[in-house]
């Protein structure tokens, strides 16, 4: 593998939400492993006496009593129709065989993901009939694994 192919692995796997990449080929392998970014989390703390004056505040009633209704309001009917995603199997470029409003067939060709410094191609087929109600991703546009590519309408 050259250097040109490694650094595009690099690459691949630091625009992705992968956490590491194991690769072999020809008896050699490569592992690529991202440090997980840290997190910083800030709660401010509210003195006990001010906490208590905004309760004593018009705006609280006011809150409450729109909260109270929301809670009584009656839930909306769900929808007959149900909807499901078409979703990466890997890591790759994602480039869609299909439109909004076409009918598709369980097995039908909607995608290809492509990586193209390993010169990989992975077709994405259909898991379901339906109707194709939304594109997620861009042509040309890196995808990680699981990552939703089209919305299907199921009836």
């Amino acid at each position: 593998m050259k250097l040109h192919d490694i650094r595009e692995l690099i690459k691949l796997v630091n625009q992705s939400s992968i956490e590491e990449l194991e690769w072999e080929r020809d008896g050699k392998s490569i592992v690529i492993k991202k440090a997980a970014p840290a997190t910083i989390v800030v709660t401010p703390e509210i003195p006990a006496q001010e906490a208590v004056e905004t309760k004593e505040n018009e705006g609280y009633q006011q809150a409450a009593a729109a909260l109270e209704e929301a809670i009584a309001a009656p839930e909306p009917e769900a929808s007959v129709e149900k909807r499901s995603y078409i979703t990466s199997s890997s890591v790759g470029l994602f480039y869609t065989a299909v439109t909004p409003g076409q009918k598709i067939k369980t097995g039908d060709l909607v995608g290809r993901l492509n990586v193209e410094s390993l010169q990989l191609t992975e077709e994405v087929r259909a898991v379901s009939d339906g109707e194709v109600e939304e594109i997620l991703v861009a042509d040309g546009q890196l995808v990680d694994y699981g990552r939703n590519l089209i919305a299907v309408k199921n009836k």
